[in-house]
C-alpha cells in the first residue's frame, strides 16, 4: 500500500492523506477533525496516521456522518508563549514563510513536557514562532512524553541564551540542514 501525506494551511490546518490512490483529506478544526473522501476503504489507516501525528484530536467525522470515530480525551490547556521553553535552537525559514499567517491560534496545539518544572516545547517551534511574531499571548498545549535527549537540547538552548521561542535564530533552509542534521549527528538521533 502506497502512502503519501500533504499538510498545508488555510484558516485550518489541513491534512491529505492518500493511500492507494484514495485521497482522504483531514481538516482538523481544534480537537474535532472532519474528513472528506470518494471512498472510505482505508479510512481506519488513514484516521491512525492522524491520530498518531496529531495525538490531541478527539474525534474525526466526516460531513455526511458516514464515517465516526472517537479517542481517548486528551486534557489541553493555554499556556503564555514566554513561559515556554524551546527545546531547538533556530527554525528554518522557508518553513516560516510556508506558515500562512491568517491561522486560527485556536486551533494549533502544541506537545510539550515538564522538565525540571518548566514546560518544554517539544515540537511545532516555527507554529510557536509565528504565534509570536503575530502578537499571540496564550497558545494551546498537551502534555507529551518526551525523547531521553530532550533535557540535554534544553540545556545546550539555555547555555546559548535561548529562554523563550523569541530567542530563536531564523537561518536560510540549506544553513537550517547543515547545522541540524550536524546537531543530531552529535546525539545519534
Amino acid at each position: 500500500m502506497e502512502t503519501k501525506i500533504e499538510s498545508f494551511y488555510d484558516k485550518n490546518e489541513i491534512i491529505k492523506i492518500t493511500i492507494d490512490n484514495i485521497i482522504y483529506e483531514f481538516i482538523i478544526n481544534g480537537q474535532d477533525v472532519i474528513v472528506n473522501a470518494n471512498d472510505y476503504k482505508y479510512i481506519e489507516e488513514a484516521s491512525k496516521i492522524i491520530k498518531k501525528n496529531y495525538p490531541y484530536v478527539n474525534k474525526i467525522y466526516s460531513k455526511d456522518n458516514s464515517y465516526f470515530e472517537e479517542f481517548d480525551y486528551v486534557y489541553t490547556f493555554k499556556l503564555p508563549i514566554k513561559i515556554i521553553q524551546p527545546s531547538k535552537f533556530f527554525i528554518d525559514k522557508d518553513v516560516l514563510d510556508k506558515i500562512d499567517n491568517n491561522f486560527d491560534e485556536d486551533n494549533i496545539f502544541l506537545p510539550v513536557a515538564i522538565i525540571n518544572g518548566e514546560y518544554v516545547l517539544l515540537d511545532g517551534h516555527v507554529r510557536l514562532y509565528a504565534l509570536n511574531q503575530n502578537y499571540i499571548k496564550m497558545v494551546n498545549v498537551y502534555i507529551k512524553n518526551y525523547e531521553e535527549y530532550i533535557p540535554d537540547f534544553v540545556y545546550i538552548a539555555k547555555e546559548n541564551n535561548i529562554k523563550n521561542i523569541s530567542n530563536l535564530d531564523v537561518l536560510e533552509h540549506e544553513e537550517y540542514l547543515k547545522y541540524w542534521n550536524e546537531f543530531l549527528k552529535q546525539f545519534g538521533v
